[in-house]
């Protein structure tokens, strides 16, 4: 009961101060609008996996055409429940089937159709990866020509038939303003209980609390709970009054399993937040303190720049990073219909991360009330 009246006074307190209002009414409407509008990326290393059935000379000259740094092969596969698989789990975002009879059709002077399958999540990235695709496929053509039977080839030596996946429009709306919901996610949860500790600083009630009967993890508890059931109704309204009405982009699978890592992630953001609580002294070092600290989070976590393009020392951070897990799970849910158990893998990456930054902020923090 202690535990729920200091919940209650949390949320009185966060009601009653319009700046933290405006700012998280700011941050999950106008601000994903806004940056929905207009947001690009190059690629680099783009993961590509290869079905070639014709194994033969030309269709591997055809292939030596994908290379670095636009393009990186990460398999060879011979099937399509692999080739299902690559796209599904993201392990490679581009694949191309080179059918049975490519080469014997480029024999008889006839076209010649090749696939390219590519992952739409990203649709920025896509459009970049089909448009490389399309330049060395005319490339190919022109060394094609080049051949001294070229006279019985046709100009349209190789048809392109693309084929996108997830987000078959390319529309960069929908990657765009579902990053920047998660990017606001992530500031939220971090500031609203930084801002809760230090402020009980700045008005001198902490030593109240702390000649209270109370226990640090409840004083804690109490900042926590308001700050998640706050995120996730924000996350809900956002869902359905600005991405579904404005962008008509809706979660095709789960919604719980994306508010069950929402939570989790939560806590996660928390644990930054109380970390930042204890070396601040007032709420304008929190703010210069999580400005500061959402450049490398957000960085690491693949939505600024892909993490196919960063360096291999760089690109290791991202695996301990709580929000690249989040967001794989949030691009499974809203782009290729993902549940719970196809999700249970990256769920428990981010149950352990969150976790062990959980712990960490708490720990700090109680010790400092103790």
């Amino acid at each position: 009961m202690r535990t729920l009246a200091l919940v209650r006074k949390e949320f009185l307190q966060f009601w009653r101060d319009p700046a933290l209002v405006a700012v998280v009414l700011w941050c999950f409407s106008l601000d994903i609008y806004l940056v929905a509008r207009g947001f690009s990326m190059e690629i680099k290393n783009y993961p590509v996996a290869i079905l070639n059935r014709d194994d033969s000379q030309l269709s591997e000259n055809l292939i030596s055409y994908l290379r670095a740094p636009e393009f990186r092969i990460v398999a060879h596969i011979t099937t399509d429940q692999e080739f299902d698989r690559m796209l599904s789990t993201g392990e490679a975002l581009l694949v191309l089937e080179i059918p049975k009879n490519f080469s014997r059709k480029l024999a008889r002077g006839q076209p010649a159709d090749v696939l390219v399958a590519l992952d739409g999540t990203n649709s920025n990235t896509a459009s970049m990866a089909l448009a490389h695709i399309q330049t060395i496929f005319s490339q190919a053509k022109i060394k094609f020509l080049d051949q001294p039977h070229s006279r019985s080839i046709p100009d349209q030596i190789i048809s392109l038939r693309p084929r996108l996946w997830f987000n078959p429009n390319l529309d960069g709306t929908w990657f765009t303003a579902f990053s920047e919901l998660c990017s606001e996610i992530t500031m939220v949860a971090i500031l609203l209980p930084a801002a809760a500790l230090v402020r009980e600083k700045e008005y001198g009630t902490i030593e109240q609390l702390l000649v209270s009967p109370l226990k640090p993890w409840q004083i804690m508890l109490s900042k926590i709970i308001p700050m998640i059931i706050l995120v996730l109704v924000v996350t809900t309204l956002c869902l359905y009054a600005i991405l579904g009405p404005v962008f008509d982009f809706y979660p095709i699978g789960s919604l719980t399993t994306f508010l069950v890592a929402t939570a989790i992630y939560v806590g996660a953001c928390a644990g930054l937040g109380m970390l930042l609580a204890t070396a601040a002294k007032n709420l304008s070092q929190v703010l210069l303190m999580l400005v500061t600290a959402m450049v490398p989070i957000m960085f690491l976590s693949g939505t600024w720049s892909p993490p196919e393009a960063m360096p291999p020392i760089i690109r290791w951070f991202t695996k301990i990073s709580p929000l690249s897990y989040y967001l794989e799970i949030g691009y499974g849910v809203f782009f290729k219909g993902w549940d719970f158990s196809q999700s249970l893998v990256y769920m428990i990456k981010l149950l352990i991360f969150s976790g062990g930054l959980f712990i960490l902020g708490t720990s700090r923090m109680s010790r400092q009330l103790g």
